[in-house]
């Protein structure tokens, strides 16, 4: 099963664009369903954002814990592949986001494309959590030397069982947040052009290129950088680009900014412009790294024996300053 990387679900702010301007409260009874509608959206965000929270937090422990278990013991005899002096499988320790979700499952507003895959994240993540503990400290403290490994051979199946029930959930979870994401930033969107505000439109229509810049790298691997399709990828990076100029230029308007963000000062405005001259940068690293072979065959062994953390350039640089671009945005609302 291929690992899935983080992804970009923005945490969406609730937005009650009528604040934005002076306007008249034509009745109490408008009033009321404007709250009505303001309180069922909030609800609905609050709820989204639990399952957005699993998939980026509790996710990427499963995904690192299987990777090491699947390397490490052979699906044939429960065993390890070959003898080591230690062996290390990670445990997924309780998380406050899969006891969010838990109680966000059954509540109101219902999601219908997510309720169903929540019930089985946690079911399957709480599943999980005590025989891979088991197998994790058994092997830490090296009991396999008393008994010839026979409680690995005996967990292994409990333990498989319980990884590929979350995992397939969570793939499922993935796919489901992309589109719910996609159709909440349209709508947002949307809104923001609705109620003339040009500072937030650009912002949004920046994050929604970059979206679509970084999507094709969640599934990438290291080794397989030339299934990217460069010309969407070049295309969507352009976009980018003059998203963000655009936006640079409308921020530079006090007035402006004050009206539509209720900002005074430029220290947020900096550390986000840092951080998307870095994803540009990553991204522009990741291309001319492809481009060369000599220096795409030095990437691939150093990866290869000592992981996508010591290279120069990867998707997965490109990915974790996308999430900084996205963090440092929201942090604006």
């Amino acid at each position: 099963m291929k690992s899935t990387l983080l992804i970009l679900a923005t945490a969406l702010a609730v937005v009650s664009f009528q604040s934005c301007k002076e306007t008249t409260k034509t009745s109490e009874t408008n009033a009321a369903e404007s709250t009505g509608a303001t309180d069922e959206k909030a609800a609905f965000i609050n709820k989204y954002n639990a399952y957005v929270g699993v998939w980026n937090k509790a996710s990427p422990r499963v995904e690192k814990s299987y990777s090491f278990f699947t390397r490490i013991l052979n699906p044939e005899t429960g065993a390890p592949f070959k003898q080591q002096e230690t062996y290390f499988i990670p445990t997924i320790p309780e998380t406050s986001v899969i006891n969010t979700l838990e109680k966000f499952v059954s509540q109101e507003p219902k999601i219908n494309e997510l309720d169903g895959i929540g019930s089985q994240l946690v079911k399957s993540y709480n599943s999980l959590q005590t025989p891979l503990e088991q197998l994790s400290d058994y092997y830490k403290n090296k009991s396999y030397l008393e008994d010839d490994f026979k409680k690995s051979k005996e967990l292994y199946p409990i333990v498989n069982k319980a990884f590929n029930e979350f995992l397939t959930a969570n793939q499922q979870l993935g796919t489901e947040i992309q589109k719910i994401d996609l159709r909440l930033s349209n709508e947002e969107l949307q809104g923001y052009k609705e109620e003339g505000l040009e500072l937030l439109y650009t912002r949004g229509m920046l994050l929604s290129s970059l979206k679509k810049h970084s999507a094709p790298l969640y599934s990438a691997t290291y080794d397989s950088y030339e299934d990217i399709d460069m010309a969407s990828y070049d295309t969507h990076l352009a976009q980018v680009i003059e998203q963000y100029t655009a936006f640079k230029a409308l921020a530079k308007d006090k007035e402006r900014v004050k009206r539509e963000l209720n900002i005074s000062r430029p220290s947020p405005f900096i550390i986000l412009y840092s951080n998307l001259d870095a994803y540009i940068r990553e991204s522009r690293n990741l291309k001319n790294l492809i481009q060369d072979p000599k220096d795409y065959a030095q990437m691939k062994s150093t990866v290869s024996s000592m992981g996508i953390n010591f290279a120069n350039s990867s998707h997965v640089k490109v990915l974790k300053a996308a999430e900084s671009v996205i963090n440092t945005s929201n942090s604006l609302n």
